[in-house]
């Protein structure tokens, strides 16, 4: 008696729906994992708030007129030195869902030079920085300043 060493064809049709299933919901579960990931981001997905900062939360930053800046682009003078500037611009102040708006701001310093930076806040607690508005400026490091109410 001779055996045959092929499948019967209904029995290969079967492999192949129960190979292209497992692939298939294999898939689909890397997929739901990828957008879980994603939706256990933090939702203001903001910066570390610095060291030098009197606060634990960007709610708090801005309050008595002291508020911890990031910057953007270009430079203000040393460590501990203060520039006075004027702000020109205050966009970008949509609140993410924590409530925390990262508002951009470009300053115009009383030595010429300009920057841009970010000022992460609560807006319902703390105003923006306004267009000619004075402050006193501090470098914090590279990447932080501190901005003062000018009176």
């Amino acid at each position: 008696m001779q055996t045959s060493s092929h499948p019967k064809p209904q029995t290969t049709r079967r492999r192949r729906w129960l190979v292209s299933a497992l692939a298939a919901t294999a898939v689909g579960g890397l997929v739901a994992v990828g957008f879980g990931a994603l939706a256990q981001q933090p939702a203001s997905a903001g910066p570390a708030i610095p060291a030098a900062a009197n606060f634990t939360s960007w709610a708090d930053n801005g309050k008595d007129g002291e508020r911890v800046l990031q910057l953007v682009r270009g430079d203000v003078p040393v460590v501990g030195a203060f520039v006075s500037g004027v702000v020109k611009t205050d966009t970008n102040c949509d609140p993410d869902a924590e409530g925390i708006s990262h508002c951009h701001n470009v300053i115009g310093l009383d030595n010429g030079g300009e920057i841009e930076v970010i000022d992460n806040h609560a807006m319902m607690s703390y105003a923006c920085l306004a267009p000619d508005q004075k402050v006193s400026l501090a470098k914090v490091d590279a990447n932080w300043i501190t901005a003062k109410d000018a009176e």
